[in-house]
């Protein structure tokens, strides 16, 4: 945790918000997002901004250097170092950014310029404000290699690209850093490395940070003082371990209590237990597969797996980003050759023609991990669900079979969300919509890619509870593949941890993550944070 430097005796505070609301104004009337939040941060401390998406965290954020869009009404003061931020030029609001104010925007991957190599993109503040600064040293600075600048944003694994959008942030020097969950969908390893180095320049070079999350975990970790907010407001605030371990808002609570932690058995789902003597449903004997990289040497993505999945079971399939889980996925959906080995569903090796190929992949469905990246903006709801039954030749009523999937993935009346465009729904609909478009087909196994990421608490856990009930009404299997070891806690009857292309470790969950007997799976575990600040397996004693 950070160490807090208080400001010299008198001198204001680094930011302080005084009295903020924001109203957007729009056709359908007008929401009012924030309202009276009173908020201060000093130089060298740290502050969380918690609460669940819709709350107004994140416009909280964006108001400090007024990025909020034009139908946006901001009343109250900002100020930063004592500066109206509402009453700067366009001229002056221009100097100010980057140079004593930054962000760090969610989602490094739609932040960055995909057709320019990350050192112009780092070099560009600088560039601008005509700073003095070293590509090479802001590189040293988030622990990056300096060949990194040559790389394209796609070169890059995520927590590589986080690393570069901090370097941005810092280009300019700023004396105010604002991180937008920084580390969204980050597995826990390198979550815990970008979190060490947010927190090493707060303490180092003196910084003030704003942290914003949904997860109460990455925040306790983290911060000095956290604030909660809930519809708009600020409910609660305190130093941060305090306001967690005896919070006094019942959203405080809620959000407390919403992320499960391994080892607690109050998040255990009740096992309906898939039989060890039932037929595999899905197999792998001896799977690899390999690509070759830019310099032409040949990497093993995956590395000789061997992988079983019984009717209704849910297998949770966890490891860091990197370690090959994404390509046996692939591998797994026909999408990626193997070089040796084989896949068995119900007994049959992998179909090889078009037309086998088709008929699998109804069967085995997959549920990718952004929604938003997954659905066509342009298309409707109806649309998004129904393309899958027109792509299959599904026979029967189309509309019948889009309303049953909607209502299955609890969009009901399924008729209110039919005509609806993906930006009209929170994510938590969206990625409902996803299941819906799986669903339609009836297959036998969903694949479910980081299924639950990039969603708030209550949210994930009503997606989870959904793919759970799912399993028993429709017989399901489920492969969920996750970096998230409590969302594996929580929903699955057995794990695979994949290190490096391998399987180093599989077996029931209580098993594996509270016995863990390989290095790795110890290594993931120990790199969870949780709100007491001891390890999953401690919290949950």
């Amino acid at each position: 945790m950070s160490t807090r430097r208080e400001t010299e005796a008198g001198h204001g505070h680094l930011l302080e918000l005084r009295d903020l609301g924001v109203r957007y104004r729009s056709g359908r009337g007008d929401v009012q997002a924030v309202r009276g939040v009173n908020l201060t941060l000093d130089a060298g401390q740290t502050l969380g901004l918690a609460g669940e998406s819709g709350c107004g965290k994140s416009t909280v954020a964006m108001s400090v250097l007024r990025l909020l869009p034009p139908t946006a009404e901001v009343t109250g003061k900002v100020l930063l170092e004592g500066e109206d931020v509402a009453a700067m030029s366009w001229g002056r609001l221009r100097a100010v950014r980057w140079a004593r104010g930054s962000v760090v925007f969610q989602g490094a991957m739609h932040a960055l310029n995909p057709v320019r190599r990350v050192g112009e993109q780092i070099a560009e503040p600088m560039r601008v404000h005509g700073t003095d600064g070293s590509v090479a040293d802001l590189l040293a600075q988030v622990e990056l290699p300096v060949s990194r600048a040559r790389a394209y944003p796609h070169e890059l694994s995520g927590g590589q690209k986080q690393r570069v959008m901090i370097a941005m942030a810092l280009a300019c020097s700023p004396r105010l850093v604002v991180a937008d969950e920084p580390t969204t969908a980050l597995d826990v390893i390198v979550q815990k490395q970008v979190l060490g180095v947010l927190n090493q320049l707060v303490t180092e070079r003196g910084i003030g940070l704003v942290m914003i999350s949904h997860d109460l975990s990455v925040l306790t970790s983290t911060c000095d003082r956290l604030a909660v907010m809930y519809r708009g407001e600020v409910v609660e605030e305190g130093p941060a371990r305090e306001v967690v371990a005896s919070p006094r808002h019942e959203h405080t609570r809620a959000l407390a209590a919403a992320f499960p932690t391994v080892g607690d058995p109050a998040f255990r789902y009740a096992s309906t237990g898939a039989s060890a003597l039932t037929e595999p449903l899905l197999r792998t004997e001896g799977l690899r597969v390999s690509f070759r990289d830019r310099g032409g040497e040949l990497v093993r993505a995956v590395d000789g797996v061997d992988l079983e999945i019984r009717p209704r079971e849910i297998l949770a399939l966890v490891g860091q980003s990197g370690s090959g889980k994404t390509t046996l996925a692939r591998t797994l959906l026909g999408l990626q050759r193997a070089d040796s080995g084989r896949v068995l569903f119900d007994g049959a090796p992998l179909p090889t023609s078009s037309r086998g190929l088709r008929e699998y992949r109804r069967q085995v469905q997959l549920v990718l991990q952004d929604p938003t990246s997954a659905l066509n903006p342009r298309h409707s709801v109806y649309e998004a669900v129904a393309e899958g039954l027109r792509i299959h030749h599904t026979p029967g009523d189309e509309a019948a079979l889009v309303a049953d999937a909607l209502s299955r993935a609890e969009l009901r009346p399924p008729e209110e969300f039919s005509g609806s465009l993906p930006h009209e729904l929170s994510g938590g609909q969206r990625q409902r919509v996803v299941i819906a478009g799986a669903l339609a087909l009836g297959p036998r196994l969903l694949v479910a890619d980081e299924p639950v990421a990039s969603l708030d608490a209550s949210v994930r856990g009503e997606i989870l509870a959904l793919l759970l009930r799912l399993r028993d009404e429709l017989d399901l299997a489920a492969l969920v593949i996750t970096h998230d070891l409590g969302l594996a806690w929580n929903i699955a009857d057995r794990v695979a941890v994949m290190y490096r292309g391998s399987i180093v470790e599989q077996g029931p969950v209580e098993q594996v993550l509270l016995a863990p007997r390989h290095e790795y799976t110890r290594a993931l575990l120990s790199a969870v944070p949780t709100t007491s600040g001891g390890s999953p397996v401690e919290a949950g004693a």
